[in-house]
């Protein structure tokens, strides 16, 4: 991919329009955190691969912001046309406010949703700014490729994986909200909505959709080649994904009309164009799907059993393998891919793994693709990876430290500060009402001690056979106005990265329950596999802590024995032994 030539045409093209400044995003039309791949037009213009970034581009000056967790890979990736600005510095929108105006900028409102182009238009108006709508995509006009559409037919989940029908769900919607008509944009919620799954995207099991939703009648559209055959749903109408917009004009003026304000700008457009006068909601399927029934809890706890299996055998292969050209990060990870497909209800991966050996794993969302590297003795190693299975999403990373000779002091140390952040977070009890910012802390606490730190987040929510990342909850420095609640599945993430040097990271998913005491709920671990016990400093852990991996260990080998060869079995004995 020729980076720089693909610049060159677009700055030419917005030339030829007039235009000062041209805005992409990651985003593509659907607005979901995963891209598929023909729709990564911000890819292609700069060779960004992560899934968080906003370019605006000019003549003479080209400005790339992301967040955190992407800043040494955009540096890495990103031609030096580009300046890189992290954006828990500065936001776009500030920068957009200091340095922007009497200047005219083309946008495409399909790919921003409603808030974010709100806000441009608020500053547009006060820096004397024109926005345009960029109609026909200048990328796509540019950009030659072939789309590939999956051909495999999407299906329907049984009640037994679900734990509740569509019918049950769209009630539990209105009870929730007084509205005639939901106009529903998210292809995830409508799939969750719907007990509908597919292959749309690579690591999320959903068909690309959209929906009105009525009391009574739900029109789905979609692309109807990927249904088998006809949908026979109670109360459900099939329509073409291109149908979308013109069913929206025939809505009637006179009802009460609701729009999920994660919508694109140009949907809302649409609607007031044609005489409609939306409320945007949060969309309200988020707020039940985010707190799991008893079914999905069920199917967690199992595939998390044979997720925890597969990592045994992954890792137990790793030790036992010798050092060759063929043991790079990218190999490795086909082989943990390879140990979760023997499971025979594995679906596919729930995100790319990161399989970070050495300095890489200082990259936050290290994509191994990009810079593959042998594994040596002598170094950490750090694994996030995840999988979806037919009525669960997993997500767990673990640090190892590669080869037979001892750590180093400084790996033992901070290895130790990220597990003791990971432990206070797991142990904790909280009141009902709390949320996930107001417990962030304890994760950073033992790093804060020391003068470090890490810049992510701490916890995302995570779907059931859905998205790996799902809102609302999460365990971040962020103000988040959503109480953590029963049933909520969260992930445990605490880490540090050194520059150029080392990362640590380590991450369990819990799910939340009922505490023994009145009022109060805590965490139980979902993620089942050993802590690098060779990486931990005894002396810097708390007996309430020692005692903690101690019943944690002893649960890991309980759960996972019967499931393994006798030498997995003697060695994962080993890796749980207590202190």
């Amino acid at each position: 991919m020729n980076m720089i030539n693909n610049l060159e045409k677009l700055t030419k093209e917005i030339s030829l329009k007039k235009i000062d400044f041209y805005v992409i995003s990651t985003n593509d039309e659907n607005l979901l955190e995963y891209t598929p791949d023909q729709n990564k037009r911000l890819q292609w213009l700069t060779n960004f691969s992560g899934s968080n970034g906003i370019a605006l581009i000019s003549k003479k000056e080209n400005f790339f912001f992301t967040d955190g967790r992407y800043i040494l890979q955009a540096k890495k990736e990103i031609d030096s046309k580009f300046k890189i600005i992290d954006i828990q510095n500065e936001s776009f929108f500030s920068f957009l406010q200091k340095n922007i105006k009497h200047k005219t900028m083309l946008i495409d409102y399909r790919i921003f949703n409603i808030k974010f182009v709100k806000e441009l238009k608020r500053i547009a108006e006060l820096n004397s700014i024109k926005i345009y709508h960029d109609k026909k995509n200048i990328i796509d006009k540019i950009w030659d490729r072939k789309v590939q559409k999956s051909k495999k037919y999407c299906f329907f989940l049984e009640k037994q994986i679900s734990g509740e029908d569509t019918l049950s769900k769209k009630e539990r919607i209105f009870n929730e909200i007084n509205y005639d008509f939901l106009i529903l944009t998210s292809s995830e919620s409508i799939c969750w909505l719907m007990n509908l799954r597919g292959f749309d995207l690579e690591h999320t099991p959903i068909i690309l959709c959209r929906a009105i939703v009525t009391k009574t009648i739900i029109k789905l559209f979609a692309d109807l080649n990927k249904f088998p055959c006809k949908v026979k749903v109670k109360g459900v109408q099939t329509f073409d994904f291109e149908e979308f917009e013109s069913e929206i004009l025939k809505l009637p003026k006179n009802k009460k009309l609701a729009l999920n304000s994660s919508s694109s700008y140009f949907h809302y457009e649409l609607m007031k164009s044609g005489g409609l006068k939306p409320d945007l909601i949060e969309d309200p399927c988020i707020n039940i799907r985010c707190k799991k029934n008893e079914v999905e809890i069920k199917h967690s706890i199992k595939y998390h059993i044979l997720d925890g299996v597969s990592l045994v055998k992954f890792f137990y292969w790793l030790e036992k393998t010798k050092f060759s050209y063929d043991l790079d990060e990218v190999n490795v990870s086909r082989k943990l891919e390879d140990f979760r497909k023997q499971n025979k209800n594995y679906f596919s991966s729930s995100f790319p793994t990161i399989s970070a050996f050495g300095k890489n794993a200082s990259v936050i969302h290290y994509n191994p693709i990009q810079n593959n590297k042998r594994l040596i003795s002598g170094q950490l190693f750090l694994c996030d990876s995840g999988a979806q299975y037919l009525g669960a999403t997993t997500d767990v990373t673990r640090t190892i430290f590669i080869g037979g000779s001892k750590p180093k002091k400084e790996y033992i140390l901070n290895y130790t500060r990220v597990l003791k952040g990971h432990i206070n977070l797991a142990m904790i009890k909280f009141p009902r009402g709390t949320r996930g910012h107001q417990i962030d802390s304890l994760a950073r606490y033992s790093l804060w001690q020391n003068g470090l730190d890490y810049s992510h987040g701490t916890g995302h929510g995570v779907g059931s056979f859905l998205g790996v990342h799902e809102g609302p909850q999460s365990i971040s420095q962020n103000f988040n106005k959503s109480e953590l609640k029963e049933g909520m599945i969260l992930s445990n993430e605490p880490g540090y990265y050194k520059s150029d040097c080392y990362g640590i990271r380590i991450e369990n998913l819990l799910l939340i329950i009922p505490s023994r005491y009145k009022g109060f709920l805590e965490f139980k671990n979902l993620t089942l596999y050993p802590y690098e016990k060779n990486l931990i400093d005894l002396d810097l852990l708390t007996d309430v802590q020692k005692k903690w991996i101690n019943r944690y260990h002893s649960d890991v080998y309980k759960k996972l024995k019967k499931y393994l060869k006798q030498k997995e079995k003697l060695w994962l004995f080993k890796k749980t032994q207590h202190f």
